[in-house]
């Protein structure tokens, strides 16, 4: 019952190969369909692929599949409303892993990035009702153009997120 139940919940389209990056795929390495079902299905029980995606860890690369401008929009996607809410003040937990896939890794880069979008908020969100593809589109060609983040943000480091 358990099994039909997970295999409803996934896609089946997980099933054509490895199960991706994550700590299922860490301890569950062999490539067999019942194997990488219980990888896959521990990598989205335990959060750890997103997890892994956005920092580099448990086998994640950002050589893969997912580059970091997709993972910046899927991240934006995901948690646009908190988002919007946390530059409005200046900081907080997305707020800081946002800044971390600009290339803001230490603290005070972090820090600087949450300023900046606290002070580029009417840019950034224009109106209550903007679109999280719009706030990912101005926070792109905002952070593109600041010099302030070019200087604070290794943005070479972003590929090795």
């Amino acid at each position: 019952m358990k099994l039909v139940l997970a295999l409803l919940m996934f896609p089946v389209a997980s099933f054509a190969g490895d199960s991706g990056c994550g700590l299922g795929s860490v301890v569950i390495q062999k490539n067999s369909k019942i194997l990488q079902l219980f990888s896959m299905t521990t990598n989205h029980s335990f959060f750890t692929q997103p997890l892994g995606i956005t920092f580099g860890t448990s086998g994640c690369t950002a050589s893969g599949i997912v580059k970091n401008d997709k993972q910046i929009q899927y991240f934006v996607e995901v948690n646009s409303e908190e988002l919007k809410r946390q530059m409005a003040v200046g900081n907080g937990e997305k707020l800081s892993t946002l800044a971390t896939l600009n290339g803001c890794i230490d603290s005070n880069s972090q820090r600087i990035f949450s300023e900046w979008t606290k002070e580029n908020y009417q840019t950034l969100v224009p109106s209550s009702d903007v679109s999280w593809e719009q706030l990912n589109l101005n926070l792109k060609n905002a952070t593109e153009s600041s010099k302030v983040i070019q200087q604070s943000c290794d943005i070479t480091k972003v590929s090795s997120i």
